[in-house]
């Protein structure tokens, strides 16, 4: 089986287009929570994204592969889930922003951590393997002291002091959910021609079946098909291997 952090995250568990689409409006729902959150960081301090879009969908992702994986208790995850917030966050970035910046800034990262911890920890059923992997994960959110690997203009101390208020937040929090947290890819009309040539021409067989297993629907597995078809048939970059997907 694939490590869920091993896909690219719009073919594993898709990002949503719009706030919309979340049910922050509803005084009850984890959604609401999430954007309290995002809410009382944008309050404290300067952050760099756009709005809480990217945070949304960067935690929810985050979420669902660490759910999904395999032996969480005794993995450390730490460098796959970096990997997979900088990156939808970095896309985010670059189609909101004209300026240019490399990387997730480390206090924005520590905040959709804090975002990944709430959907994980307010789960009416927990096992044993996420019960163990949480305490661990919430020693991680606290920063105290400024970390000489990261460049001192990353820490907005407004932000981060206001995040020490987190974890009482989330614990005082009375609501507990059953969230549908399983793979469910981006649907396949969204899809570009980039994504076929940075990704999906490079499948190998067994790739393409496992990425068509995590699609819920007959239809979107069609689309998929359909879509990966059509990318096949227009010119290609030069390395391509005309034998590497059956279409």
């Amino acid at each position: 089986m694939k490590n869920p952090f091993e896909w690219f995250h719009n073919l594993y568990y898709g990002e949503k287009n719009s706030l919309g689409a979340f049910d922050t409006k509803n005084p009850t729902s984890l959604d609401a929570l999430l954007k309290q959150l995002y809410m009382t960081a944008h309050h404290s301090g300067h952050l760099l994204m756009k709005n809480s879009l990217p945070a949304f969908n960067a935690a929810y992702c985050v979420a669902v592969c660490i759910l999904q994986s395999e032996a969480i208790d005794e993995t450390n995850l730490d460098e796959e889930i970096d990997y997979t917030i900088n990156t939808i966050w970095l896309e985010d970035y670059k189609r909101t922003h004209k300026a240019k910046v490399s990387h997730c800034p480390f206090t924005e990262l520590v905040l959709i951590k804090w975002m990944v911890y709430a959907i994980l920890f307010l789960q009416e059923e927990k096992s044993h393997e996420m019960a163990f992997f949480l305490v661990d994960f919430r020693k991680n959110l606290e920063v105290q002291d400024e970390d000489e690997s990261i460049d001192a203009d990353e820490y907005d101390w407004g932000i981060i002091d206001a995040m020490n208020s987190f974890d009482e937040t989330i614990l005082d929090w009375k609501y507990r959910y059953r969230t549908s947290l399983r793979p469910h890819p981006l649907h396949p009309k969204f899809y570009t021609s980039k994504l076929w040539i940075d990704i999906v021409r490079h499948y190998s067989l067994d790739d393409l079946k496992l990425q068509l297993a995590l699609f819920p629907t007959i239809d979107e597995q069609l689309a998929f098909l359909n879509w990966a078809k059509e990318e096949s048939q227009k010119p290609q970059p030069m390395d391509y291997l005309d034998d590497s997907l059956p279409f």
